[in-house]
């Protein structure tokens, strides 16, 4: 049985018009009626009913859609594994990433291990923490360069012994306000001397968020969300002409190295006490092996871990 004419099957059963589905395909009418026949004489039954305009699955077509679906999604898995393994085979390192790559110097240790290893190819993936250790499930990413608040690392660095994490660099929240506000000058403040402050929040569903919300929620209060974005710039914006405060961890705020530095800026940052921490770690699976160039890529990190 072609495994074309099952994709084109189901295509078919979701638009109920041949002209569209062929749309979608790429292909004329006439040879996705062949082909939808074709199908049809290996598994001796009709799978549509068909009128002017529409078609309509018959039982036979409802029974046998979800094994089609089946058949299609497991050939994809199958040649994607194929795929996955020729790349590693020839070089190919695939590494999950937090965002603000400069700022955690990612960037910089993603050059020098190119410079030391040219004949091989890294291939990145940006998303946010809670979307990273998934993508090392599946396989995905061979390696994460992933977050977790303090408490967290620490009892998954003891027991999780499914994860190997490799501690890279830590950092600490902040809140960003205006210089006009009153708690400017402060060396440091507690969450609930800004209970009655608006607030602007990285977006919803990051960690960041979740960990911002919850040591809001420990000081006591809930706090007044006006804006949430994933862009840092929007923030800082907000932060400036919306007298709004922000709560980012310290490196968010750092400029990458050799890039422009910014003066004058129209707010601080102002450290929270008691200190809230966040660890980033390097990450892999320990129940497989590891490529060789993803081998290489661990060795640098523990070497510049070690150095440092």
């Amino acid at each position: 049985m072609n495994t074309e004419n099952l994709k084109e099957f189901i295509v078919l059963a979701e638009t109920k018009n041949f002209w569209e589905a062929s749309e979608r395909l790429y292909m004329n009418q006439s040879t996705l009626s062949k082909h939808i026949k074709s199908l049809e004489n290996d598994l001796g039954v009709a799978l549509f009913t068909r009128t002017t305009r529409r078609v309509e699955l018959t039982n036979y077509g409802e029974i046998f859609l979800p094994y089609a679906k089946s058949v299609t999604r497991s050939e994809f898995e199958g040649i994607s594994a194929i795929q996955r393994m020729l790349n590693i085979e020839n070089g190919l390192l695939t590494i999950g990433t937090i965002p603000s790559m400069p700022q955690y110097h990612i960037t910089q240790f993603l050059s020098q291990f190119q410079k030391l290893y040219p004949e091989t190819t890294v291939r990145i993936t940006e998303d946010d923490p809670v979307n990273l250790m998934p993508y090392m499930e599946n396989e995905k990413c061979e390696l994460i360069f992933n977050r977790e608040d303090k408490v967290t690392f620490e009892k998954n660095f003891l027991n999780d012994h499914h994860i190997l994490r490799i501690p890279y660099m830590s950092d600490h929240l902040v809140a960003l306000i205006p210089l006009s506000h009153p708690l400017a000058s402060s060396p440091s403040i507690t969450l609930q001397q800004l209970k009655n402050d608006r607030f602007c929040f990285i977006k919803e569903g990051s960690l960041m968020y979740q960990m911002s919300m919850d040591a809001c929620q420990n000081a006591g209060f809930i706090p007044d969300i006006i804006f949430t974005s994933h862009r840092i710039d929007s923030i800082l914006d907000m932060v400036t002409n919306q007298n709004c405060v922000a709560l980012l961890m310290d490196a968010h705020l750092q400029f990458p190295e050799n890039g422009p530095k910014q003066t004058g800026a129209p707010w601080c940052a102002v450290p929270i006490t008691p200190v809230i921490s966040s660890q980033l770690s390097l990450c892999y699976r320990c129940d497989k092996p590891l490529s060789k160039t993803a081998q290489l890529f661990v060795n640098l990190c523990n070497d510049k871990l070690f150095k440092s």
